[in-house]
């Protein structure tokens, strides 16, 4: 090849970024014609172009009385937040100046630098920004302030505080900033001069809290992450979907508020599904083979994939819980459960399981998560408040060890895996029996059919067909605003309510109807004695079954109207078995 053609193709965005440098001559409008975009120009001037310091003001002659500063006016100590702080202006610009010893750093597809800010080493750039300031009063609003301004500065992105962290937009997503990184800013004020005698700051641990306490509440958006876009954040850009569910690719911007990416490039195809010979084939159709209603599995584990990474899990008119019930052994449950773990990346998968809920300390790990996958399930824990809130998005509180309480949406998708699903000894209400989904996982894997670690074969080998398989589920959930449901995950959730005496009672041994039988209606408490006396027959261990005080309550949640009566509580709708009208 000659010189004359390496020197006539086109320096591309990609070719920069791997490290390559432009033909000498090479200007902004080489760029355009060689296809570079708006956001690929904008990137490349940040990471490339500085802003020429100012002038330094003349050296005075020795002798010379320095002149002394005087104090900003006191009125300027009110000024509103976001204002600029009283730092005298030679200092401001002193503290402004971009350091010489700078060292750029190499940008990503829109030019964001990197480094990620929530990966920076400790003397990194953002640490060593602050660390010689005159500081005029030293109080902890004043070094939030200046903090605040470094960070809304366009070198490190917009941060906000949310959720009980600081966070940073990284090119493609907003990531969570370590607070050992916080701390560590706060640490370079230490010794800093305060005032005109320039009496050294120290800064202490409370003075550390205090000062990102205060920048909390300078850079606080509570509810920054509620109003996440509608649309899964892959590597190559944005996947949205129209009304009828078709997909389209656009650019990533900071007002989707995403906080994860999938490391997959998307590619708009016909035919999204697995294809024959993939692992991701491989394993759907080895889980389900034999099962009268297959493809319906199939399609609803690529929906709940959809909804994961769409963010979408809660926002759909009924959320939903899956329980992966797998009686056999190496039945493929787990594995397929893994899935999720594969499409999205690290940190945005918990494992949190519902008899954790009620533990402000494990719940708030929920937040900001796109799943939750747990193996370890409990009855009267899925009957609780808590495991509700999480399934319909309903706002949680939490708090880590030593901080403040959070309130926060959850947005997690949730899967459980069990061999033998529990009993109830709480009851479920209705609503509740309407957000859960039980997968049966009826076959064997035979032992020549597995192949070791496939879900990690997928996540290293296929993440893009595992992607285009969980947009194709997306695409029918934004059409359908529902899941797929197979016929025997709707038998498997009769059978699992049947579990619970109080549901097994009225089915077998009381009757519906709108007419008052003979004698009235019956009083909750001789309902209540047919119901024990019948549970202990039938061999129901007596700590399953409700105390009487409770009985009402099951009965109002399975669809009995209770009624107050001058004889006490009767239940309106239904009889025993036998009893005339």
């Amino acid at each position: 090849m000659s010189c004359a053609t390496i020197e006539e193709r086109p320096f591309s965005f990609s070719d920069w970024q791997s490290g390559g440098r432009p033909p000498e001559g090479w200007d902004c409008a080489d760029a355009v014609r060689d296809g570079w975009t708006k956001a690929d120009l904008d990137g490349f001037m940040r990471a490339t172009v500085r802003p020429m310091p100012p002038p330094k003001p003349p050296t005075p002659p020795q002798g010379t009385e320095k002149p002394i500063d005087k104090p900003a006016p006191p009125s300027r100590l009110c000024a509103p937040v976001g204002s600029p702080m009283p730092v005298r202006d030679a200092e401001m610009a002193e503290f402004k100046r971009p350091k010489q010893d700078t060292v750029s750093r190499p940008i990503d597809v829109v030019g964001i630098p990197q480094p990620p800010l929530s990966e920076m080493q400790a003397d990194g750039q953002l640490i060593r920004m602050v660390s010689a300031h005159h500081v005029v009063w030293g109080s902890e609003v004043e070094i939030a302030g200046i903090l605040a301004r470094e960070l809304s500065d366009d070198r490190f992105g917009r941060v906000v505080r949310s959720e009980g962290a600081f966070w940073v937009f990284e090119g493609t997503q907003w990531s969570e900033i370590p607070e050992q990184r916080m701390r560590l800013m706060v640490h370079k004020f230490d010794g800093a001069r305060v005032g005109d005698k320039g009496t050294p700051l120290k800064v202490q641990r409370r003075t550390v809290d205090g000062v990102l306490s205060e920048l909390g509440t300078i850079l606080g958006k509570p509810d920054f992450f509620e109003q996440v876009t509608v649309g899964i954040n892959a590597a190559n850009g944005v996947i949205i979907f129209d009304d009828a569910g078709n997909p389209s690719l656009r650019a990533h911007s900071p007002d989707d508020r995403f906080r994860f990416t999938i490391p997959a490039d998307f590619v708009i195809h016909d035919d999204m599904e697995p294809p024959d010979g993939s692992y991701l084939h491989h394993l759907l159709s080895g889980a389900f083979r034999g099962d009268g209603d297959a493809h319906q599995k199939q399609q609803l584990v690529g929906e709940m994939l959809g909804a994961a990474a769409l963010g979408l899990a809660t926002r759909l008119p009924q959320p939903k819980a899956f329980v992966f019930l797998g009686e056999s052994a190496s039945n493929g449950k787990s594995t397929i459960a893994r899935l999720l773990s594969c499409l999205l990346p690290v940190g945005s998968v918990s494992s949190i399981p519902p008899a954790a809920f009620g533990d402000e300390r494990r719940i708030v790990n929920l937040a900001g998560k796109a799943a939750n996958v747990a193996d370890e399930l409990s009855a009267s824990a899925i009957a609780g408040e808590a495991f509700k809130a999480a399934v319909t998005g309903d706002p949680l509180e939490g708090r880590d060890l030593y901080r403040s309480a959070v309130t926060f949406r959850p947005r997690a998708l949730h899967c459980f895996t069990t061999n033998t699903l529990p009993r109830f000894n709480g009851g479920l209400d209705r609503g509740l029996q309407r957000r859960l989904v039980v997968v049966r996982f009826n076959r064997s894997i035979p032992e020549c059919e597995i192949i070791p670690d496939i879900a990690e074969r997928i996540r290293r080998d296929e993440l893009h067909l595992l992607l285009q398989f969980a947009v194709a589920g997306a695409q029918r959930l934004i059409r359908n605003k529902t899941y797929t449901i197979p016929a025997s995950s709707k038998e498997a959730l009769q059978s699992w309510l049947m579990l619970d005496p109080v549901n097994e009672w009225l089915a077998g041994q009381t009757v519906k109807g709108d007419q008052e039988p003979v004698g009235g209606w019956l009083a909750t408490g001789k309902l209540y004695a047919n119901f024990k006396a019948w549970a202990l027959d039938e061999g129901h261990s007596e700590r399953f079954l409700p105390p009487v005080n409770t009985f009402s309550q099951r009965l109002k949640a399975s669809g009995v109207q209770i009624s107050r009566r001058s004889n006490g509580s009767v239940a309106v709708g239904i009889k025993l078995a036998g009893l005339a009208w």
